[in-house]
C-alpha cells in the first residue's frame, strides 16, 4: 500500500475545484419537478456528485433520484457508511461574497454549502479516493451515501434506506470534532390562530412575514400597515434598541423592515431574530383587531428573545444533553390567519409528547392550535462505545488535542438514519460556527486535515 495520508496533500487543488463546481449549484430542496423529487437544483448537485464517483472509478447507484451512493467495494460482508448531504438551506441575505461563487480568500472558500455539507461530503469522498488509490482492500464495502433533503423533511433518505441494505455502522461528516455522541430530539410545528377582522377602519396590520426556513434564525421580517403612521414610535424603538429597522411609506401603507442575523436553528443564540425584533417593536401599538393585539402580546410574553423555551412551557434540560433549544424560524400573518413556525431541539432523555404536553399548558388556554410538522428522535451513543473510542483516538493522534470530550449538539444529522453511527467533524474546536449563516465558508487547511482524519478513521474501521 501507498501512504494514503500523503496522497491527500496532492489532491488539494482538484478537491477545491470539485467543491467550487458543487457550490455553484443552488441545491435548495423544493417542489418536485418532473423526475426530480426535490427540484432541479438538488438533482443537478446529485448528478454532479455521482459523475465524480464514476470519474474516480467507484461504483455508483441512483435510487430513483431520492438519494444514492458512491461505493468502494470490499472483500467481505457488511457496509460502513459515510452519510453526507448535497442540499442546502436558502442563502438568505447579508452576504459580502457570492453565495454560489466558491470564492477563495486566504484559507477560506465561501459559499452556501461549503461547510454544510458539500465541503465535508467532498472531504469524505477524497478520503475514500485516497484509500482506493493507495491499494487498500477494505474488509467491508465503504459507501458514501448522498442525501438530498437533510435540510427539510428527510423523505429522500427514508426512501433510500427503505430500498437499500442497511449499513452496519458509520459516521456523518456534518458536525464537529472530536465526535458527536448525542444529538437532541427535533420537532417542528406551527402555532396557528385564525383571525377575524371585518373592521376596515383605524390602524390595520395587513401583513407580517419573516424567516426563510424552520431551522434558520430569521434574518429578515417585514410588517405592512395602513390607516395610520407609527414611524415615530418605530424610530424611537430603533434608537433605544440599536436594531436595524427601516420604515418606508409605499402608497397608503407603511412598510417596516427589520434585519437580523442568520444562524443555525440549533444555536439560535448565535443569531438575531428579525421576527422577534418586529414583535418587540410593535408591543405597545394598538391595532384595530383585538385578536392581532392579543397575538402580539402572546409572542412577547411567552417567546421574546428566549432561546430555551423558558416561558413557553418547555424549558427542559437533562444531564446528558443540557438545555432545550428553541428557534422561531418563520412567521406569516395576514388578516385571516397568524402562523408561527417553531423548531425545537429537545433533551435526549425526553419524549416528543413531553415537549408538546409542556407547551400545551401555555398555548392551550389561548385557544391557539399546534400543528405538528416534523419529528426526529434523539441519538445517543455512550462515550465508551467502540465506534466513539476509535474516532476519538484518530482525532487525538492527528490533532494532539487530549482535552476535548465527545460532544452533544442540538443539530440533527443523518447519523440518526444508520445504526451504530455518530457525527464526526469537520469543524475543529475553537472554529466559528458558520453553517446557515451569511458568508458561510470552509477552512481549506481544515478541510485537508479533516480528509486525512476521515481516511484514517475509515481505514481503522474497515481493515
Amino acid at each position: 500500500m501507498k501512504n494514503y495520508i500523503d496522497l491527500i496533500d496532492g489532491y488539494k487543488d482538484q478537491m477545491l475545484e470539485d467543491l467550487k463546481k458543487a457550490i455553484a449549484i443552488k441545491s435548495v430542496a423544493g417542489e418536485a419537478e418532473g423526475d426530480s423529487p426535490f427540484g432541479k437544483g438538488v438533482q443537478a448537485a446529485f448528478d454532479n456528485m455521482l459523475e465524480l464517483g464514476e470519474r474516480e472509478g467507484f461504483a455508483t447507484k441512483n435510487v430513483d433520484n431520492y438519494g444514492g451512493h458512491i461505493e468502494f467495494k470490499g472483500e467481505g460482508d457488511g457496509i460502513f457508511a459515510l452519510i453526507g448531504h448535497l442540499d442546502v438551506v436558502p442563502e438568505g441575505s447579508g452576504w459580502e461574497h457570492d453565495p454560489y461563487g466558491g470564492e477563495i480568500i486566504g484559507d477560506k472558500m465561501f459559499g452556501r454549502g461549503t461547510i454544510d455539507d458539500k465541503g465535508p461530503t467532498m472531504a469524505a469522498f477524497y478520503a475514500m479516493k485516497a484509500l482506493k488509490d493507495s491499494g487498500f482492500k477494505p474488509r467491508k464495502d465503504i459507501r458514501l451515501i448522498l442525501g438530498l433533503d437533510e435540510e427539510t423533511d428527510w423523505k429522500g433518505m427514508n426512501y433510500y434506506m427503505e430500498h437499500e441494505e442497511t449499513p452496519d455502522s458509520g459516521f456523518a461528516p456534518d458536525a464537529d470534532f472530536p465526535v458527536i455522541h448525542c444529538e437532541k430530539g427535533l420537532i417542528v410545528f406551527d402555532v396557528v390562530k385564525r383571525l377575524n377582522n371585518t373592521n376596515k377602519s383605524g390602524l390595520r396590520l395587513i401583513s407580517f412575514e419573516g424567516g426563510n426556513a424552520p431551522n434558520m434564525v430569521a434574518d429578515r421580517a417585514k410588517i405592512v400597515i395602513t390607516g395610520g403612521d407609527i414611524s415615530d414610535k418605530i424610530e424611537e424603538y430603533k434608537k433605544n434598541s440599536k436594531h436595524d429597522i427601516v420604515c418606508e411609506k409605499v402608497g397608503d401603507t407603511l412598510e417596516i423592515t427589520a434585519k437580523g442575523i442568520s444562524a443555525h436553528g440549533a444555536m439560535p443564540e448565535e443569531g438575531l431574530n428579525a421576527i422577534t425584533i418586529l414583535f418587540e417593536a410593535i408591543k405597545d401599538i394598538e391595532f384595530n383587531n383585538s385578536e392581532v393585539n392579543t397575538f402580539v402580546k402572546f409572542y412577547n410574553d411567552t417567546i421574546g428573545f428566549d432561546y430555551h423555551g423558558e416561558r413557553f412551557g418547555c424549558g427542559f434540560e437533562d444531564e446528558p444533553s443540557g438545555k432545550l433549544n428553541f428557534n422561531v424560524g418563520k412567521f406569516k400573518l395576514n388578516e385571516s390567519e397568524a402562523r408561527l413556525t417553531i423548531n425545537i431541539r429537545y433533551p435526549a432523555t425526553m419524549q416528543e409528547d413531553d415537549i408538546y404536553n409542556g407547551m400545551d399548558t401555555i398555548v392551550g388556554p389561548m385557544g391557539y392550535s399546534i400543528e405538528r410538522l416534523d419529528h426526529l428522535a434523539p441519538l445517543y451513543v455512550p462515550k465508551d462505545h467502540a465506534l466513539v473510542k476509535v474516532l476519538m483516538d484518530v482525532y487525538q493522534e492527528f490533532t494532539g488535542d487530549m482535552k476535548s470530550e465527545p460532544l452533544v449538539i442540538g443539530g440533527a444529522t443523518y447519523a440518526r438514519t444508520v445504526p451504530n453511527s455518530v457525527a464526526f467533524g469537520p469543524v475543529f474546536p475553537g472554529e466559528a460556527a458558520v453553517e446557515h449563516q451569511a458568508d458561510e465558508y470552509i477552512s481549506i487547511s481544515g478541510m485537508v486535515k479533516a480528509t486525512k482524519i476521515f481516511a484514517e478513521a475509515i481505514y481503522r474501521l474497515t481493515k
